[in-house]
């Protein structure tokens, strides 16, 4: 069995720790809900903890006041804290304050279950210093202790469903993959671009730290990676409209299957060049990669001639992979611009 501890692992213990190690230091009773809040408050970026933090005070806020209202007027029975609980949660999700519910809550039950002298100014502080205590730990030792390398994650996600769709592409116009096996493949290279596409959202909020390092450097970078996804989306709709229709195109007594093969395979090749020439792998000659491009552009034209004329019904299985077609080389060649402006400024 794989038994894989990861940063967000040891930060996570480290946070827990360092919450225990506070709480006995003041001697505050109920550590375990501070505990619990530094779990709860362990975000994927520093960033998304500086954000978690103001969502934490709004929603605390909000459920401090009904807390305080339910235990006033319908004192501490589970119903009362229940139906307090409920209303809290109602009004932060109205509020879009959905990812501090978990947290809104255990301030909630624990403001409401009153010790045995009752609710008081000393009492509330004390509940209150649990929960701040639990997120400033985590805050602290997700900014301190290894600090993730986004950029680096990020593109290792694209790398590995950059390969996959690449393998898609080559295999998916000779048939050489089973239709069962084709499924399995193509619903894992639509995880690994959801993956992509949801790391990529928590590298962007990386643009608002102050205290980032090369910040023009980093903009470039995340620009780049917004591309290689969208290209990732175009190559991931080219090989649907391709599994969809190119039994169709191919029983076509015509020159358009050979066409379609032909910059399919062009396609994956400058896909591939593009990010050796990011990772500084290649150096890609420019005149000659401009040639390519040309060729690439008179197949496509080609294609369309091909088009010309043709029954509507013919239309209806060449058109959409034809515009898939060209949607990737101009998503592809706006990449190698930006690649090359990296490179460039390097």
């Amino acid at each position: 069995m794989e038994f894989n501890i990861g940063p967000r692992m040891v930060k996570t213990g480290l946070a827990v720790a360092l919450t225990l190690l506070i709480t006995d230091f003041f001697n505050l009773d109920l550590e375990i809900v501070a505990a619990i809040a530094a779990v709860l408050a362990m975000q994927p970026s520093i960033m998304r903890s500086y954000t978690y933090i103001k969502e934490v005070v709004i929603t605390n806020g909000i459920g401090i006041i009904f807390a305080l209202i339910g235990y006033f007027l319908l004192g501490s029975h589970p119903l009362s804290v229940g139906a307090v609980v409920i209303i809290s949660i109602a009004i932060n999700i109205k509020l879009g304050l959905n990812k501090t519910v978990s947290l809104t809550v255990l301030t909630i039950i624990t403001m409401m279950l009153g010790g045995e002298d009752g609710v008081s100014f000393i009492y509330i502080v004390e509940r209150l210093s649990l929960v701040t205590i639990g997120v400033l730990a985590a805050f602290t030792i997700n900014a301190l202790v290894m600090p993730p390398d986004h950029k680096k994650i990020l593109f290792n996600m694209i790398k590995k469903a950059s390969d996959r769709t690449n393998f898609l592409m080559r295999v998916i116009s000779n048939k050489t993959l089973s239709i069962p096996q084709m499924k399995v493949e193509d619903r894992e290279v639509e995880k690994l671009i959801n993956e992509a596409k949801s790391y990529y959202e928590i590298i962007s909020d990386e643009r608002n730290r102050l205290f980032i390092r090369k910040r023009l450097s980093f903009f470039r970078s995340i620009i780049i990676y917004k591309h290689m996804i969208q290209v990732l989306s175009k190559k991931h709709t080219l090989i649907r409209q391709l599994e969809k229709n190119m039994n169709v195109v191919e029983m076509m007594p015509s020159n358009k299957a050979y066409l379609i093969k032909k910059l399919v395979q062009e396609i994956n090749v400058y896909s591939e060049n593009i990010l050796l020439l990011f990772e500084d792998k290649v150096v890609l000659d420019k005149d000659l990669q401009k040639e390519t491009k040309t060729a690439m552009q008179v197949t496509i034209n080609n294609l369309i001639e091909e088009l010309q004329g043709a029954e509507f019904t013919k239309w209806a299985y060449v058109f959409p992979i034809a515009n898939s077609i060209i949607e990737l080389f101009f998503e592809l060649n706006k990449l190698e611009r930006f690649v090359r402006l990296k490179e460039i400024n390097n």
